[in-house]
């Protein structure tokens, strides 16, 4: 345990160490201790006679004040050992963090969170680096460019299998663990649609190959023979079994690696290149845009995560496309055919899966120094700036400004916590029903990946009675 200086005066006409600093203290005294006890004022009191206060100007177990050697009248010389262990505390063996985004809405947030860290002094020093894909932001990652990003449990999987990135950090909403449970919403007033049939209709996702828009649904669906699944081709596999979606990423050979479908993007809203586009540019794009595309964009089933609906209606969102929502328009598909109604989530869901997370590098680039640092910065980050009470004069990482939603991190985010080391690899932290999952879609998923229909099937007969279990 280090020791540290006492509180000191300084007077520097007067030299001899053993003198009071000054001749009122003699009636102050321990000499006088009898007398001073007696005394209306005390020099050394604070409480009670100042409330319920401690330590005002001096400490209350001060006995007295003396005058420092003229050698110690600076801070370093008063400080002595004690600076270098003060030094080491605030410099960080890390200069820098790069944050990397995807679209320009959350470059602007990354500019003013990197204001706002910068404002409390924390370190390391954080820069922005814009990228046009989650894929792009990986690589970017691995060839030095950036050093974190946030990804969607999908990316997640992408990320440590071909980029070697690994999660440190996971979001935390209202269960109060790192994960969230799928669940897929129709409207009230749309009796005929349920999960067991929705050959023809129209479907709303957060994007291609993410966890709850994609992965976990069409898995779903696969694995309980309602849709055909052409091997693991689940792109075509919706392509020939919904009428008309919204899948963000759909047309990007980034995410689809096999032919183009373009009923998957008819959906969408995105003017320009923003259409269909994986990333905020595109107005469907995401848990909320997959939500305001069942509402406004002719969709008859939205797959989100189960705060989804609750974050965007009863006036919580003052878009115009939302100020008509209200919660009990809504309600849930359920496994075996039947509705439920929102707040029955943990029974009437697709399946559970672990939160959005901060990943870095990894394997042969795995550098644990660095690594503590990011955590130190996102850790005190949020002790100042996880309020979501914000105006335009403040800072709020888990709020993003209209119209936009889950810029960076996702609005429902309540904390950020680390994810401990022994699941800091991708297979690990997303466990193996997520993992057994996306082999079911995508024909690209690893060696392991399934190249026909009927190991399929075989394969997702356990994921099928997990999913009706409700995780």
């Amino acid at each position: 345990m280090a020791k540290f200086p006492t509180f000191g005066g300084n007077n520097n006409n007067n030299n001899d160490g053993n003198k009071p600093l000054y001749n009122g203290q003699e009636d102050f005294d321990i000499q006088f201790r009898q007398a001073y006890e007696n005394m209306p004022f005390k020099l050394f009191e604070s409480a009670p006679r100042y409330g319920n206060k401690h330590n005002l100007m001096f400490q209350d177990t001060a006995d007295g004040l003396f005058p420092l050697e003229e050698s110690k009248q600076t801070y370093s010389g008063y400080l002595g050992a004690s600076l270098d262990q003060i030094l080491n505390v605030r410099q960080c063996p890390v200069d820098r963090m790069t944050l990397c985004v995807t679209s320009d809405p959350e470059m602007e947030k990354c500019i003013k969170m990197r204001t706002a860290l910068k404002a409390q002094l924390l370190k390391p020093e954080m820069s922005c680096h814009k990228a046009h894909s989650h894929v792009n932001c990986m690589q970017a990652i691995q060839s030095g460019l950036a050093d974190v990003t946030v990804l969607d449990a999908g990316d997640v999987y992408t990320a440590g299998l071909q980029y070697a990135l690994i999660p440190f950090i996971s979001e935390i909403y209202n269960l109060g663990t790192p994960d969230y449970y799928v669940i897929a919403v129709a409207k009230e007033e749309d009796p005929s649609t349920e999960l067991t049939y929705l050959r023809g209709k129209n479907t709303c996702h957060t994007g291609l190959f993410t966890a709850a828009g994609w992965i976990i649904p069409m898995a779903f669906l696969i694995s309980n023979g309602w849709v055909r699944p052409y091997g693991c081709d689940s792109v075509r596999a919706a392509a020939e079994y919904f009428s008309k979606s919204c899948v963000p990423g759909a047309l990007s050979a980034e995410y689809n690696l096999g032919l183009p479908y373009d009923n998957l993007c008819d959906l969408c809203h995105g003017a320009s290149y923003r259409y269909c586009r994986r990333d905020a540019s595109e107005d469907y794009y995401g848990y909320t845009g997959a939500f305001r595309c069942l509402i406004e964009g002719g969709g008859n089933v939205a797959f989100v995560k189960h705060t989804t609906v609750l974050e965007n209606s009863d006036g919580k969102r003052r878009e115009w496309w939302a100020r008509n929502a209200l919660k009990e328009d809504f309600e849930l598909l359920c496994p075996d055919g039947t509705r439920a109604l929102l707040p029955d989530y943990k029974r009437c869901n697709l399946g559970k899966v672990k939160s959005n997370a901060i990943v870095a590098r990894g394997g042969d680039q795995y550098n644990l120094t660095q690594l503590n640092a990011y955590i130190n910065l996102f850790v005190y980050a949020q002790q100042f700036y996880a309020t979501k009470d914000v105006d335009d004069f403040s800072f709020s990482m888990f709020s993003s400004a209209a119209p936009y939603a889950d810029l960076i991190f996702q609005d429902a985010t309540r904390q950020l916590r680390v994810i401990k080391p022994e699941l800091r690899w991708y297979s690990d932290y997303l466990g193996p029903d997520f993992m057994r999952a996306r082999r079911i879609v995508d024909c690209h998923a690893g060696a392991a990946g399934l190249t026909s229909s009927w190991v399929t099937l075989v394969a997702a007969l356990g994921f099928s009675i997990y999913l009706v279990r409700g995780a």
